[in-house]
């Protein structure tokens, strides 16, 4: 009986491991997988219990042009909306500054042609790139990703708190 216990456990461990375990290959970021392109620089800072924490990804598209075309579909024109531009790069608005510098840390500068996706995983809402009640919040779940015309690299970036 212990041991079946301890088998028990120890399979949860390692399911449990293999969940967390974070982005793979195979993973794809609003139509942009990882094997059709350059990975520049990627890092994941989630974990403990709640999981919270960011994750970022650069990717070069260059060697890949059309592919990354076809992947923006959907996709918004530049510029962000203004509660995207406050929470990514700071600002001022109604009075409040808005210090987060959310780019800063997932290392998205600011980019003048090119086109954007947001994905708001803090509730159930039905419009998911809605982000009029973004600053309104005290935490923060959503993904956001910025092609760069210029130079074809696309920015990814998940930030749970």
């Amino acid at each position: 009986m212990k041991k079946a216990f301890l088998l028990m456990v120890g399979l949860l461990i390692m399911l449990n491991l293999v969940a967390c375990s974070g982005q793979n290959e195979s993973s794809e970021y609003f139509g942009f997988s990882k094997k059709d392109f350059i990975i520049e620089e990627e890092a994941d800072t989630h974990g403990g219990f709640h999981g919270d924490g960011s994750y970022y990804l650069i990717l070069d598209c260059s060697k890949n042009k059309n592919k990354a075309l076809e992947n923006l579909s959907g996709w918004t024109e530049l510029p962000l909306s203004e509660n995207l531009k406050l929470i990514m790069h700071g600002g001022e608005k109604d009075g409040m500054t808005y210090d987060y510098n959310l780019a800063g840390k997932a290392k998205i500068p600011e980019i003048e042609n090119g086109y954007y996706y947001f994905y708001d995983r803090h509730s159930d809402s039905a419009n998911s790139s809605d982000d009029s009640e973004l600053l309104d919040r005290s935490s923060f779940n959503f993904s956001i990703a910025v092609y760069d015309s210029d130079i074809d690299r696309m920015y990814y970036s998940d930030f749970d708190t």
